[in-house]
């Protein structure tokens, strides 16, 4: 309950609020710990501006009470844990709408509501204040009320203690609690795609509603030609006409409108619905343990991202209306059953019989949909196999052979679509040739009713209409099978995706706060797959904090498996890795990666800022700080001869194809910008050495010995030499740990 009781005032109670500014001041000014929290807000605030968070100055009260929230809320709040979600607000505003996304990506829920401070409950405190005076944070500083005033960052009262304001209440919402959480799941039984819908029953409710509102506008139509049949034309009056001309405008008029609404309502759940699936789909496979994504293939994960697109479909296209004409079809049997009784058989027969042929059809599809799903999957690694290797192809002269391979795979995927689509129009088929069966049935048993003079020939015309309106959603479902199928395998899909364990839900016990560098391999073996030969076998290495470590080895030998090992990319098969003492199973990964700067043997920029992507590995970088980075590097003087500097948008590809040399450096300064004690450089390419990228490796090496360890990939033995040992993989599951020299002479 947000309305608890009044908070007692310090002094004697004064009507109508008076007296409780005065004592506010008295306690901002007692408590020690409001001008902590001032500095802490300061500290935190300016932090995170320094690290790229941009604001309109008008904007600037919120954002202090944001930043004041959360030190009041999480104590312990890191700055690099909120930067890179304010990276991705709006531009420079930061409104309530931004506060909100911010807060909720922390992970915290909250309340809006109208109401008078001093009415809100202790408990839900800390409040955000906001009205026409700006943004504020009401607290309670040991049981007295406390307004830290958002404009200032100080303590003090507001205008008016007795007045109503808009108060933004947050609670940390707990992982059980979640709806789609795994615990609400197995007690609730349901799906997670089904606990999502749930967020849309109000909407279903408005659509059943509009779509019972539809039904009983569509049986005004053979309600009119009753009335004409009766009133006009056997009477021979025409009156009426014109009142009955009026009433079809009205209907039309308000069939329009409601058609209108349901469009929208329609369109809003289907963007919403998509935006969310979407999303979470895409941040559960971003998410997903390293060895669960590197079994399956870039097409499958790309499938799995599109899946959604099934369900879309049908929320969107004309399946879901024929869904929602369903409740017309059992409106239009009780009028036929009013009006002529027994004829109510031959379209509730029809109706069961087109049931019974999608049922069947069902069934076959399903197989051949999987069938298609599969060679569409083999089309798909295909293409993405000839394109990663379309230089080899051609320099090799295999270009006739991957011809004739494409014609196959694509044949293969051709023939499974067209004997998916061949099932589908028999279904179809079936379906309009027992419609047709059926609307010559009602007219044969309808003149027989007529001519035993127990059904009017207006009532005859009247079911003829309702009897199309009955069969029409049926009807339409027997050409929509396959996309009834491919949504429930979408929808499966993704709970199964949903299913899956986070790599940061897996059991952890320790959170490390600083890795001092250390790491110690014992007894490790590693293979690729399980009939492979071992990479490792009994490995043992000890590395100590800011030893220079060069690892070398041939092709396959795993020198870049070495150190996804560190990173936790990759899991052993036996033994262990230690890193601080601590084993490498009991630590968060998202805390390992984030104390290890890491350069990856294919260096990814992305499109943007130079400043944004030095700041994807210190999201708190200064600008002071990347150019430092940059100057270790040798790039300074290149990125400052951009046309805008550290605000110059690159393109990651043509920077690679243009000036490679660049965009190396540029991934080394965004390694080096990560204040970490482990620095893990895997292989670079041998063009970019011999271009000038030894000796910005040297340089770098020499300058971060002993601050940094560094463990390092190549081949060139002038790098090696950098190294206090080598460690050189042998790819037969052994390895020689020494000086270069000891393992030269060891090979002579």
């Amino acid at each position: 309950m947000i309305v608890g009781r009044r908070i007692e005032p310090a002094s004697p109670v004064v009507p109508d609020g008076q007296g409780a500014p005065d004592r506010l001041a008295q306690a901002a000014g007692a408590s020690g710990s409001q001008a902590i929290l001032e500095t802490a807000t300061q500290v935190l605030s300016a932090r995170l501006r320094g690290g790229g968070w941009s604001i309109r100055e008008e904007n600037l009260p919120l954002a202090n009470c944001f930043c004041a929230l959360l030190i009041k809320l999480d104590p312990m709040v890191h700055p690099s844990l909120v930067a890179p979600i304010l990276s991705g607000e709006r531009g420079e505003v930061f409104d309530e709408v931004a506060l909100v996304n911010a807060m909720a990506a922390l992970g915290f829920r909250y309340l809006k509501v109208d109401i008078r401070p001093a009415e809100i409950d202790p408990r839900l405190l800390p409040a955000v204040l906001l009205s026409d005076r700006g943004a504020a944070l009401y607290y309670t500083d040991n049981d007295t009320p406390v307004v830290l005033d958002g404009a200032s960052i100080t303590h003090e009262p507001p205008g008016d203690w007795a007045a109503r304001t808009d108060a933004l209440l947050f609670s940390r919402m707990a992982e059980a609690d979640r709806p789609t959480s795994r615990a609400a799941l197995e007690n609730s039984g349901r799906t997670w795609f089904l606990q999502i819908l749930r967020r849309f029953l109000p909407h279903v409710k408005y659509l059943l509603v509009i779509g019972v509102l539809l039904n009983l506008l569509a049986l005004a139509v053979p309600l009119f030609i009753l009335l004409i049949y009766d009133r006009v034309l056997n009477a021979g009056v025409y009156e009426p006409l014109l009142y009955l001309a009026k009433g079809v405008l009205i209907v039309l008029a308000a069939e329009y409108l409601l058609r209108r609404a349901k469009a929208r309502l329609l369109s809003h759940v289907m963007a919403r619905l998509d935006y969310i699936v979407g999303t979470a789909s895409f941040e559960k496979l971003v998410e997903l343990p390293a060895a669960t994504l590197d079994r399956a293939e870039v097409s499958e994960q790309v499938a799995r991202i599109k899946t959604f697109e099934a369900v879309r479909d049908f929320l969107c296209g004309p399946l879901m209306g024929t869904l929602l004409e369903l409740p017309v079809a059992l409106l239009s049997l009780g009028v036929i059953l009013l009006l002529a009784g027994p004829l109510v058989w031959v379209p509730l027969t029809a109706a069961l019989l087109i049931l019974a042929v999608i049922w069947h059809a069902r069934r076959r599809i399903a197989i051949l949909i999987r069938r298609a799903a599969v060679e569409s999957s083999r089309m798909q690694k295909f293409a993405l196999d000839c394109f990663s290797k379309l230089d080899a192809i051609r320099l090799d002269g295999l270009t006739g052979k991957w011809l004739d391979q494409y014609r196959e795979v694509s044949g293969r995927e051709q023939m499974s679509q067209l004997r998916l689509a061949l099932a589908a129009s028999r279904a179809e088929i079936l379906g309009q040739l027992l419609a047709g069966l059926s609307t010559l049935a009602l007219l044969y048993v309808g003149a027989q009713l007529i001519w035993a003079d127990r059904m009017a020939a207006a009532s005859l015309i009247a079911c003829l209409v309702l009897h199309m309106r009955i069969l029409s959603p049926f009807q339409a479902m027997t050409a929509m099978v396959p996309r009834l199928e491919q949504m429930r395998n979408a929808v499966r899909q993704i709970n199964e995706l949903m299913s899956y364990d986070d790599e940061d839900t897996e059991a952890r016990t320790l959170t490390t706060t600083r890795l001092d560098g250390s790491v110690r391999f014992s007894n490790v073996a590693i293979r690729y797959a399980a009939r492979a030969p071992l990479v490792y076998s009994g490995f043992n290495l000890t590395v100590t904090a800011g030893e220079v470590i060069g690892v070398t080895g041939a092709n396959g030998s795993g020198k870049s498996t070495l150190l996804k090992l560190i990173l936790g990319l990759v899991e052993p098969q036996a033994g262990g890795i230690r890193l601080s003492g601590f084993d490498i199973r009991q630590l968060s990964p998202r805390d390992l990666r984030r104390q290890i700067a890491y350069v990856p043997q294919q260096v990814d920029l992305f499109s943007g800022t130079v400043a944004e992507n030095l700041r994807l590995g210190m999201p708190l970088a200064t600008e002071g700080e990347m150019m430092d980075a940059l100057g270790q590097v040798g790039a300074l003087s290149e990125v400052r001869a951009l046309l805008h500097g550290m605000d110059t948008v690159i393109d990651p590809a043509a920077l690679k194809t243009e000036d490679p040399l660049l965009h190396d450096r540029l991934a080394l300064a965004r390694a080096l910008l990560r204040p970490s004690k482990l620095l893990l450089i895997d292989e670079r390419p041998a063009t970019l050495l011999r271009s000038g990228l030894d000796a910005t490796l040297r340089e770098c090496v020499q300058e971060l010995r002993r601050s940094r360890t560094i463990i390092f990939v190549t081949h060139r033995t002038d790098l090696l030499r950098l190294a206090d040992r080598v460690v050189a993989l042998r790819g037969d599951g052994r390895a020689e740990v020494g000086t270069l020299d000891t393992i030269l002479r060891g090979r002579e």
